[in-house]
């Protein structure tokens, strides 16, 4: 008898376990939560969360992309900008003679287009709330800040905003949280110093 007519069960097993492990990898691979899907339009989440929150029509939701729109082209301006002022100001570095004053005119004129920013999304924002109902208006007031937090970069220790899940908590803080440590851990050493 030959070897493969003795081991053919064993062959047989091998084989279907070899294409069950495919099988299950192909599976897990297929069905990681962290896949990424189509890609999005850069704020579409943000304009999905106004519409939905401010129960926008379809021409208000018109309005609201168009808007997004021009406000996104007006701060890709302002960055470029800001981006050359800052390339500017960080090349005064080379410069040992540099008066005090001369630094201070280079660092205003870098700030200016982070203000610049900042007004221009104001007034992104208040366009915004004119195309809004009267009764939009009230819930547009309050979800405003929801939306800026959507809206800003992350902070450097990279949590979220607004807590671990980058939602803002609802209602009142704990009626058991305190400014300070809890009664009893007096035997715990003070958190290191960074």
């Amino acid at each position: 008898m030959n070897y493969f007519s003795k081991n053919r069960w064993v062959g047989i097993a091998l084989l279907f376990l070899v294409l069950l492990n495919l099988g299950t990898l192909t599976t897990l691979w297929l069905m990681r939560p962290n896949r990424m899907g189509p890609p999005a339009k850069a704020g579409s989440g943000v304009v999905d969360f106004i519409v939905q929150e401010l129960g926008f029509d379809s021409a208000q939701k018109k309005q609201l992309i168009l808007l997004r729109e021009e406000h996104q082209q007006k701060i890709r301006e302002v960055r470029r900008k800001n981006r050359d002022a800052k390339n500017v100001f960080f090349a005064l570095l080379k410069d040992s003679s540099l008066s005090e004053e001369a630094l201070d005119k280079a660092a205003i004129a870098s700030a200016a287009y982070d203000a610049e920013t900042d007004k221009l999304t104001f007034l992104h924002f208040r366009e915004i709330r004119k195309i809004c109902t009267p009764e939009q208006q009230k819930k547009f007031d309050l979800v405003i800040q929801e939306v800026l937090r959507m809206i800003a970069p992350p902070p450097p220790d990279g949590n979220p905003p607004g807590g671990p899940n980058g939602r803002r908590r609802e209602g009142p803080p704990p009626a058991d949280r305190r400014d300070g440590p809890p009664p009893g851990d007096d035997h715990r050493p003070p958190p290191p110093e960074e």
